[in-house]
């Protein structure tokens, strides 16, 4: 499948699905804005009249289908387990064509987008790229913190070592300030749950064709009020 927004005609969502996370408190965060703009995103897509391809989906046990482009939307605990878990099942709906069979699986372009908050930030952010280092200043929710080490083994023990998403974020970003959201594009999604998050994602993803992963980091409502920060989500 082509990939998303390639074309000549800035960004298009025709033929791309998308599998959304967002994340609940951590420490420092007894609040989280992703939490409350992922479950909102699920509501807005839960709320549209259902067509066929819903039904077929929830009739085939899909409970997280909730429309036609938004395949999953979840609010994540932060906890490198439970992403590991999350990036897991994510694979598998993919892989199955959540309901629709390998053949629609094989058909469409598949966007996974990662949305975190990092509660220094005045603008939103897309994250280019991420670190293979586990190094999280607290522990997540599972009471897990790693110091320097790998997100993932089997990448190796270079603690340098990035992976990058294949999607064109500075076109993305260029055409959301068209839009008139404040954005940029980041080269650092920091060492804890967000970038541990990003790079697993990456990994696991990263030799399915027609399967991207992107990171958005976003502020905190005090800085960019929640109803702006829903329609960004949106958008």
């Amino acid at each position: 499948a082509p990939p998303p927004w390639g074309g000549a005609g800035g960004m298009t969502t025709e033929g791309v699905r998308f599998l959304v996370t967002g994340f609940g408190k951590f420490p420092g965060v007894p609040a989280n804005p992703t939490e409350v703009l992922v479950n909102g995103l699920r509501g807005n897509h839960s709320a549209s009249s259902p067509n066929q391809e819903d039904q077929e989906a929830t009739n085939s046990g899909n409970q997280n289908h909730v429309g036609p482009n938004l395949v999953s939307c979840e609010v994540l605990k932060v906890s490198a387990r439970t992403v590991e878990d999350h990036l897991g099942e994510l694979e598998v709906l993919v892989s199955s064509g959540h309901g629709g069979g390998e053949a629609k699986a094989a058909s469409s372009s598949y966007v996974v987008v990662h949305f975190g908050v990092d509660v220094c930030a005045r603008t939103f952010k897309l994250e280019k790229r991420a670190v293979n280092e586990a190094n999280f200043r607290l522990p997540d929710e599972d009471g897990f913190q790693p110091r320097c080490a790998p997100v993932c083994p089997d990448a190796g023990d270079d603690l340098t070592s990035c992976l990058h998403t294949k999607l064109d974020v500075d076109r993305i970003s260029a055409q959301l300030r068209e839009d008139g959201f404040d954005c940029q594009v980041s080269m650092d999604a920091g060492r804890y749950v967000c970038n541990y998050t990003y790079f697993a994602s990456l990994k696991r993803f990263e030799k399915t064709s027609g399967l991207y992963s992107l990171f958005v980091h976003v502020p905190s409502f005090n800085a960019i009020d929640a109803e702006t920060q829903a329609a960004f989500v949106q958008r």
